[in-house]
């Protein structure tokens, strides 16, 4: 492995955004970043919906043995990165307050997924081989944005999403980092049975 990129909410921290309550006072039915985009007032919209984003990173949990799993690639040179369709403020006290380092931060600001621009920058400048770089996400999001990279999905089932995964596919399914992280030391970083 080269290079993991991690999405933020439900993958490395559960982080209770209020959907349901952004989708009635916004009045959207459909995905709410794609809705906001479209209105003219997005500006002032995209503003509220970080404060929201902001007051759910105050009280993120991180998920238990994401520090240890991220300091193992480090500490064996993999390169790593968040991307997430999350504002820049909120990601920041996210990191902050868990206290977690990548070598590089994508939000919403730079580009929105599934775009991937992102990866494929981090790919090509670094000489990266697609085979050896990874997502790892819990939404559909994250699949299209690693299939649109042409690189490996890691599918994390959480409590929220459990419910929500079919259809999706995937290189490799897990709940828990520890046994991620078990699995890794194990085999390798080339993680295979």
């Amino acid at each position: 492995m080269e290079f993991v990129v991690f999405d933020m909410d439900g993958t490395i921290v559960e982080f209770n955004i209020p959907v349901d309550e952004i989708r009635r006072r916004f009045n959207i039915r459909g995905y709410i970043l794609e809705d906001i985009l479209k209105r003219e007032n997005r500006d002032e919209l995209l503003r509220i919906l970080e404060s929201y984003e902001i007051e759910a990173a105050k009280r993120s949990r991180l998920y238990a043995g994401v520090r240890e799993f991220t300091d193992f690639l480090r500490e064996n040179g993999v390169v790593t990165a968040v991307y997430t369709r999350n504002s820049k403020k909120s990601v920041k006290i996210n990191l902050e307050r868990h206290k977690l380092n990548f070598d590089y931060i994508f939000t919403r600001e730079d580009a929105i997924k599934p775009s991937p621009d992102p990866i494929l920058k981090i790919i090509y400048e670094n000489d990266f081989k697609k085979e050896r770089c990874v997502m790892i996400g819990d939404y559909f999001f994250d699949y299209q944005t690693a299939r649109n990279a042409g690189i490996k999905f890691w599918l994390f089932v959480n409590e929220k999403n459990r419910s929500l995964l079919n259809g999706i596919p995937y290189d490799l399914k897990f709940n828990c980092y520890f046994k991620l992280l078990e699995k890794a030391r194990q085999y390798g970083l080339g993680m295979h049975p």
